[in-house]
């Protein structure tokens, strides 16, 4: 599987001498091969080792992979509140923009319900994001598709991926006016990835919104973690998906 490409360019490394990795440093640094080579799994768990990057060729810019990860997460009523019982799809949003960063990306969070709450600035900040999508605001389910259109026009060739997190209830959202359709299609045509994590869907739109290039991950079971993972970590990531089930 191959990540998503994302329009970046920077100054090609390549890895080089082994050094300890201190508090602070960056954790996509640490090589993990040769911490448990040389130190095994008690000793390197707490005292991992990263490698030193030199570059190539000095001021010579090559396109790098750095993703960018745009997550709407429905928390409208018919949703947990992630405060007081487990939600299996705040923790999606929790692991996506995780791994963003930690890949040395970026992310940013719409909540949204009847009204929205937004993280729009790009972050690295894990505990900040985190802190942000530990939020409920409860009653009916409502997608900005305003915001969606802004993010569309302000982030111009350099789209992210884009990810929403909702139930059924968006069938209706997706519906209300006829413009919407199109504004996801946009959205399609023009991000890396569109994915679409829906708890219990009915299939009909399901396979409709199959239909427009986005990716599909049906949640079947809220409690169902390993599942939705490897369902969600597959719509992520550049494969054939036209075999692919939803189970």
């Amino acid at each position: 599987m191959v990540p998503p490409a994302q329009k970046r360019s920077g100054e090609s490394t390549t890895p080089t001498a082994i050094d300890e990795w201190d508090a602070g440093d960056a954790v996509r640094d640490i090589d993990w091969g040769a911490t448990l080579l040389q130190r095994g799994e008690t000793l390197g768990a707490v005292q991992p080792l990263k490698r030193q990057q030199v570059a190539e060729a000095e001021g010579h810019e090559v396109p790098l992979w750095q993703p960018r990860v745009e997550v709407y997460l429905d928390v409208s009523g018919s949703m947990p509140d992630p405060r007081r019982t487990r939600n299996a799809m705040t923790l999606a949003a929790q692991v996506l923009i995780t791994g963003a960063i930690r890949a040395g990306g970026w992310a940013r969070v719409t909540l949204y319900s009847t009204t929205n709450q937004q993280y729009r600035e790009w972050s690295r900040s894990e505990t900040e994001l985190s802190r942000f999508l530990m939020q409920y605001i409860g009653g009916g389910t409502e997608f900005p598709f305003p915001v969606l259109r802004q993010s569309l026009a302000e982030c111009g060739v350099d789209q992210p991926v884009r990810v929403v997190i909702t139930d059924h209830d968006f069938n209706a959202n997706y519906r209300a006016r006829a413009d919407n359709a199109g504004l996801v299609a946009e959205a399609v045509a023009r991000s890396p990835h569109v994915v679409l994590m829906l708890h219990a869907p009915d299939p009909t739109w399901t396979e409709q919104y199959k239909a427009t290039g986005a990716r599909v991950v049906v949640v079947k079971e809220m409690g169902d973690y390993p599942a939705m993972a490897a369902a969600l970590a597959s719509a992520l990531f550049d494969r054939d998906t036209s075999t692919r089930r939803d189970d």
